[in-house]
């Protein structure tokens, strides 16, 4: 028994030697309904003007890819459904949409007209 405890600590010494070393970036964990831990990625933007950059970036993708007569292109993604791959960018892309930014815009406009009295 010994050993077997012994051995369990040196594989959980080596497992907290190597995200030491991996320099894991920090996680946000929630939980949702449908899964027990998801986790939030995200990434940077110098202002709106980018992240409609992107979001309009990431459409015109899969509006390509609809329009495309046959599957991808590329031979690496001819296992991939373009279905499911259209799918998943289009989440993506409304996930990425500034919810709570658009509804400050529209509560600043309507302070803004009130106070010119339109």
């Amino acid at each position: 028994m010994k050993t077997k405890d012994k051995k369990q600590k040196t594989n959980k010494e080596t497992l907290d030697t190597i995200v030491k070393l991996l320099h894991p970036r920090e996680r946000k964990h929630y939980r949702r309904e449908d899964s027990p831990i998801v986790q939030q990625v995200s990434f940077e933007v110098e202002d709106n003007g980018e992240l409609r950059y992107i979001i309009s970036c990431l459409l015109r993708t899969c509006i390509l890819a609809l329009d495309s007569e046959n599957d991808f292109a590329s031979a690496r993604l001819s296992n991939c459904s373009k279905d499911l791959t259209i799918a998943t960018v289009l989440d993506l892309v409304d996930s990425l949409l500034p919810d709570a930014q658009l509804a400050s815009y529209d509560a600043i406009e309507k302070l803004v007209l009130k106070e010119k009295g339109e």
